[in-house]
């Protein structure tokens, strides 16, 4: 009887968070791929465009083809328009989003509150950095390390696989062994996802690399079998190929350039990187003992130190030096990040009422960077620039 109650409150609760993920988000993605054309989507939409009349047109996404292949399949399959096709990708990727994040909540806060399994997925989906000195520069989104960005179309897809690929690590880094089928999903989501946009995966190999050789070090047992077969082996099959098929030319190639991307679009940089990583920092400062002993919040740390090590230092040469395109690794691993620091402080809260110290964080920490980003959310949709 108690297996069923709990099974209709989360039927219930999983009901509320999607209606409340379409509502947040229906107008967010349509405005930004059917009405504003200073985004990645049109982009995208003109490839689909291509791939549609003429297949050969595959041949310029052969590096980087799962979103193009969703949004295709579904102009196909549903016989509509592209930006159509592109929306309603989108709007899968963001509803799986919630229910990844709606999963991971109730697992990670088994004594969260019904409303915590509700509001903190919306609030992760929408936090921002602490964007002060927007009144200085006018620039919301251009200098920080961004957590959510609507303007493109892989890294919202991409989230949801990130978020399952990091517990997944995180789990067999603490010796938590996972089902077969379990396992299978984790090596489906890091093929799949890699294909996406290998931003993440990046960063999470070399981070869980270095994470295993300090517990073996330790003589600490991990999952060693399932970190190789769910993660490291088809994330680098399929990294291998993605280098092959980019760099294969002299012209274009990865080179280190200090600050050379992240500079050009703006000042300011060791602030609004602080203001960027503000709640994670705040509460790993202040929980820096029950820190030490969490291995998602210490992998999570490690993964940031590596994307945003690649946003800040690296830069692709030639013609491409400032699309920018190693700064979607620091930007996925602070979404990372910021999910995991979540999970972390809401365990701190304490069961009866929280402490003073809880509540600063709260309200100095936390909460900023999810006012920011409702801010961030109504500028998105009410004009046609995204920085």
């Amino acid at each position: 009887m108690k297996r069923d109650k709990i099974s209709k409150a989360a039927i219930r609760d999983i009901s509320i968070l999607i209606l409340l993920t379409t509502i947040i988000f229906f107008p967010l993605h349509l405005w930004q791929i059917a009405f504003h054309d200073i985004t990645d989507y049109a982009t995208y939409n003109e490839l689909v465009r291509n791939i549609l009349s003429d297949p050969s047109a595959w041949s310029e996404v052969t590096n980087l083809p799962g979103w193009p292949f969703m949004a295709a399949a579904l102009a196909r399959l549903l016989s509509i328009r592209v930006w159509k096709a592109a929306f309603f990708t989108q709007m899968g990727m963001q509803t799986l989003l919630a229910l990844v994040l709606f999963f991971y909540t109730r697992r990670e806060l088994p004594n969260g509150k019904t409303w915590h399994h509700i509001i903190l997925p919306l609030g992760i989906m929408l936090a921002t950095p602490v964007f002060l000195f927007a009144p200085v520069d006018q620039l919301l989104y251009f200098g920080y390390i961004g957590i959510n960005s609507s303007h493109n179309p892989t890294i919202i897809a991409l989230k949801p696989f990130a978020i399952l690929i990091f517990f997944n690590t995180a789990d067999s880094l603490k010796e938590k062994y996972h089902t077969f089928p379990y396992g299978l999903l984790t090596a489906g989501a890091v093929l799949f996802s890699t294909l996406i946009k290998p931003s993440y995966i990046i960063c999470l190999l070399p981070a869980a690399g270095i994470y295993a050789i300090i517990q073996i070090a330790h003589h600490r047992k991990i999952d060693l079998q399932s970190l190789v077969s769910s993660t490291a082996f088809p994330a680098i099959l399929v990294l291998l190929y993605q280098f092959l098929a980019t760099y294969n030319s002299d012209e274009i190639g990865i080179i280190f350039s200090p600050l050379t991307v992240m500079r050009n679009s703006s000042g300011w940089l060791l602030v609004k990187f602080l203001l960027s990583v503000w709640f994670p920092l705040l509460t790993s400062g202040f929980y820096i003992n029950e820190l030490r002993a969490s291995t998602s919040m210490l992998l999570a740390w490690l993964t940031f130190a590596f994307g945003a090590g690649y946003s800040y230092l690296l830069a692709e040469g030639g013609w491409r030096i400032f699309h920018g395109n190693f700064v979607w690794s620091g930007e996925i691993t602070l979404f990372v990040l910021f999910a995991a620091a979540t999970f972390f402080f809401f365990n701190q809260r304490g069961q009866i009422k929280p402490s003073p110290k809880w509540k600063r964080i709260l309200w100095g920490g936390f909460l900023p960077h999810i006012l920011c980003g409702i801010i961030y959310y109504a500028y998105c949709i009410m004009n046609n620039r995204y920085f």
